[in-house]
């Protein structure tokens, strides 16, 4: 983990190493994000470890499932 160049005031490292998700699945970021543009986007394949299906856990809204 490095520090951004545009970040004046950072203090990091805040993290040694980045941690899996609770499935042991690396967590998915993307900056900038495909669904928060101006920020970014992050993600867990969820407990099946595949992305794209309704077990994912995003930090953007997605579609309730269908019943």
């Amino acid at each position: 983990v490095q520090q951004p160049r545009e970040a004046q005031n950072w203090k990091g490292p805040y993290l040694k190493e980045i941690p899996n998700d609770p499935w042991q699945h690396p967590y998915i970021y993307e900056c900038p994000g495909k669904h928060n543009p101006t920020s970014y986007d992050l993600s867990s394949a969820g407990p099946d470890g595949r992305v794209g299906n309704e077990d994912d856990i995003t930090s953007w809204a997605t579609a309730a499932p269908k019943k």
